[in-house]
């Protein structure tokens, strides 16, 4: 039982981690886009950015910030679906 327990923790805990890291691969590629066509970005958003664990939300944002006419309009869109601190 107790041997069950710990493979099924140490699965759980990689697959946590596997999850952290891709969402923190893909926040660090927004943020080199962003910065790259916007130039400086708002505190608020590398925050929001380097806290979120949601990997599939940062990919979306990432392919509307390659589009976006603006910065603001990426805030405005993070905006919508997060509020920013």
């Amino acid at each position: 039982m107790l041997e069950e327990n710990l493979a099924q923790w140490k699965k759980q805990y990689t697959d946590q981690a596997r999850q952290e890291a891709i969402a923190e691969g893909i926040g660090l590629a927004l943020r080199d886009l962003l910065e790259y066509r916007f130039g400086s970005i708002p505190d608020s958003v590398t925050s929001y950015i380097d806290t979120s664990s949601d990997s599939d939300a940062l990919r979306k944002f990432a392919l509307f910030a390659a589009q976006a006419e603006s910065l603001q309009a990426v805030i405005d869109r993070i905006n919508k679906n997060h509020t920013l601190s």
